[in-house]
């Protein structure tokens, strides 16, 4: 009987897997609205987001040829969730839309718009800015919510409803003024390349640990400490250049190599070259290399400027006047263009520990997209 009572339970758990719903939701014009589901009626997003008569809902995909709804139509969310609301009058028929949709993903009631729907745990945290000791749970219509780990994958097309809960702590550990908890790795023993790995993941080997709470003493690499709570810990780098940090945008082009998009960086001067990014259809050409200098502080100093080619036909229609500051690179010369996205240019403002290089491909197609 007893293993008759474990049985059923098991196949209960399993029924209550499978017929879990992930909970949807839509921004309009800046504003969250609850959806019943994925696929839903233009109309019932009209009406629980309060759209006034004589208005109709775009699809935001941050493009001349945003998608107008059809007041009778269903549409999934899935394919983007993102709307502002336009006068009938002035919306009128538009082609077929190639550019990204843009992509809502709550937590909390919280929420932030990307383009990029295969996020994984981590990148959802580091996008809505969560506590390092949080855990993240997508939200599920049903009793089968489960953590979203930081190596998970967290697909838009799963849902975009997530919350997240505080971590109590038993751990913790404070490295270079960051708190971090055994969310983070912390354990009652660890190596000094384990603590440096907390600060400087892709090079701990490079660094020096102090330890300088109860006094200042050095940790070795593979000296064994045991971690009590609250220890306090320095790690710095043994080697401090001058200028930008190589190791930095290293990596964050080589997020952008695991994609099919095409980067070069030129150590001198000192720039990354997008290739062939995509412009608005009907544009003069349908893709161009753009040029972006990395700033001498970076990443504390924002990513900013835009060159193009020398003469391109983009010049005079591209958003930002030209400039007559010039630069030689891969063979060609480039032209600085005035576009600032992180500082007033509609893109938000600038936070080293969210955006780089890997992010502002996003700022630059937003920029191709929107030409004279």
């Amino acid at each position: 009987m007893a293993t008759e009572l474990i049985e059923t339970e098991k196949d209960r758990r399993a029924g209550d897997c499978c017929d879990r719903e992930a909970k949807w939701a839509a921004l309009v014009d800046d504003t969250v609205v609850p959806m019943p589901g994925r696929n839903v009626k233009v109309s019932v997003i009209a009406a629980q987001a309060s759209i006034p008569d004589g208005q109709v809902l775009v699809r935001d995909h941050n493009s001349a040829e945003d998608v107008v709804l059809s007041h009778e139509g269903t549409i999934d969310l899935a394919e983007g969730n993102v709307f502002y609301t336009t006068l009938e009058c002035d919306a009128q028929s538009r082609g077929h839309c190639s550019a990204p949709p843009k992509l809502a993903f709550f937590v909390n009631d919280r929420y932030e718009v990307t383009v990029r729907a295969d996020q994984t745990g981590q990148t959802i945290r580091d996008l809505l800015n969560l506590p390092r000791n949080s855990v993240l749970v997508r939200d599920d219509v049903g009793r089968t919510d489960e953590p979203i780990e930081a190596t998970d994958s967290a697909i838009f097309t799963d849902g975009p409803v997530y919350y997240c809960r505080a971590v109590v702590a038993v751990l913790s550990i404070t490295v270079n003024a960051r708190l971090f908890t055994e969310h983070d790795g912390v354990k009652r023993e660890m190596r000094g390349r384990g603590i440096a790995s907390l600060v400087y993941p892709q090079s701990p080997d490079e660094t020096r640990i102090l330890l300088v709470s109860g006094g200042s003493r050095e940790i070795g690499l593979d000296e064994r400490i045991e971690i009590h709570g609250c220890e306090v810990f320095d790690v710095v780098r043994k080697k401090v250049d001058g200028g930008f940090e190589n190791s930095r945008v290293e990596v964050e082009i080589g997020k952008l190599q695991a994609t099919p998009q095409k980067v070069t960086f030129v150590p001198s001067p000192g720039a990354v070259v997008y290739h062939d990014l995509r412009t608005r259809p009907g544009s003069p050409v349908s893709v161009t290399d753009v040029l972006v200098p990395v700033p001498a502080a970076y990443p504390g100093e924002m990513i900013d400027w835009a060159y193009l080619p020398d003469n391109s036909p983009l010049i005079g229609r591209v958003k930002g006047n030209a400039q007559d500051d010039r630069i030689n690179a891969l063979g060609r010369t480039w032209r600085r263009i005035s576009y600032h996205p992180h500082n007033g240019g509609g893109g938000p403002a600038w936070n080293p520990a969210l955006y780089g290089f890997h992010t502002y491909a996003g700022e630059l197609l937003s920029w191709l997209y929107d030409i004279n």
